[in-house]
């Protein structure tokens, strides 16, 4: 299977990313996610092996959509720990660090401090970091 590249623009808006192999390469080319094909489940999306700047991310990333901050510096994207869960998780890529979103967004846009989901019900949500969050490592 070959792998696809995508360049992400520094607008914040997500990119789709699924049913194949993936290089996801940041706004300011630093940062690069490897994500390859794994499985999917009955009529659904595509879940990914994934690894950022050649470490594995825990878990799996869902092949739907992914943004990048116009800093480069933060990353988010659909995710499960465990089959079959969906979470949106944000990535520090800088210090290899992740927490999840409390809610699930399907899409989005990155305007860093906020995820803005972009519903197709029209209902806009939306969640800024704040600092009180508990960020993971998955430096080791």
């Amino acid at each position: 299977m070959s792998t696809d590249v995508i360049q992400f623009a520094a607008d914040g808006r997500s990119r789709w990313a699924g049913m194949g192999d993936y290089l996801l390469v940041s706004p300011d080319g630093r940062h690069r996610l490897q994500s390859l094909y794994a499985g999917e489940p009955p009529h659904g999306d595509s879940f990914h092996r994934l690894h950022i700047d050649g470490r594995a991310f825990p878990g799996h990333a869902w092949g739907c959509c992914f943004a990048f901050s116009a800093c480069s510096r933060y990353c988010v994207f659909s995710w499960m720990a465990q089959r079959y869960e969906r979470r949106t998780v944000v990535v520090d890529l800088e210090q290899s660090a992740y927490f999840t979103l409390p809610h699930y967004f399907p899409d989005f846009t990155l305007q860093w401090p906020t995820v803005v989901c972009q519903a197709s019900t029209g209902a806009r949500r939306s969640y800024t970091v704040s600092g009180q969050e508990a960020w993971i490592s998955f430096a080791e």
